[in-house]
């Protein structure tokens, strides 16, 4: 799981709080907690942005927060479970995650969408056009190439017919093709982006935290 824990960095100021002996404390420490999670997730979601090219909103909003009580003084900010699976090898490092595919879809000559990729149900609906396959083909030179393949068909006079024979390996079509995954070349640095916050935003929101506290406590 790809998760901080916004706690161990702020003892200090956590410690600071409980010496003030105020009954708010317990609650102004979430609060503190709950802003500086907020914050997390909106620089890693602008991380996502300058690390991938046309991120989806998927992607984008990839991560979710735990928030801190008053009895349980931690905040995590993580990750979303499937999103997670994608993003850790960029965190990490590592060949990039296949999920329950069994190989790497790369477009050759197909439509994508406005953010680079397949739309969703585009290798379903072309399984069921007439001169499309889906399985390898060994080139002329012996190099096998697994993928989505469409024929060429040919009707009386030339013309062209779906539902005709197929023509020679040469006038086939890789429509996409099946690779092995890769190894990430892109690094997302999310705990670093996390910890660079939290040291520059710290102490300002335990400020801010302890004056609401106190503003809103009964008298």
């Amino acid at each position: 799981m790809i998760s901080i824990d916004i706690r161990a960095d702020l003892k200090p100021l956590q410690k600071a709080f409980i010496a003030l002996g105020a009954k708010q404390v317990p609650f102004a420490n979430s609060l503190a907690l709950n802003a500086l999670a907020k914050g997390v997730v909106a620089v890693e979601k602008a991380e996502v942005g300058e690390t991938f090219d046309t991120p989806t909103p998927f992607t984008q909003n990839a991560f979710r927060t735990e928030v801190a009580t008053k009895s349980r003084p931690i905040a995590v900010v993580a990750a979303k479970d499937i999103q997670a699976e994608y993003l850790e090898p960029y965190v990490i490092g590592g060949p990039r995650s296949l999920g329950t595919k069994k190989g790497m879809l790369a477009p050759r000559n197909v439509s994508l969408n406005q953010y680079g990729n397949l739309t969703k149900g585009k290798l379903a609906s072309l399984k069921g056009k007439p001169g499309v396959f889906i399985g390898p083909i060994v080139t002329r030179g012996g190099k096998r190439i697994s993928g989505v393949w469409q024929r060429p068909v040919t009707a009386r006079g030339g013309k062209r017919r779906a539902g005709a024979a197929a023509a020679p390996k040469s006038g086939l079509k890789l429509l996409i093709q099946f690779e092995d995954t890769t190894p990430t070349k892109k690094r997302f640095d999310f705990y670093g982006d996390a910890q660079r916050y939290l040291k520059a935003n710290a102490a300002r929101e335990y400020r801010v935290a302890l004056q609401r506290a106190f503003a809103t406590a009964r008298r």
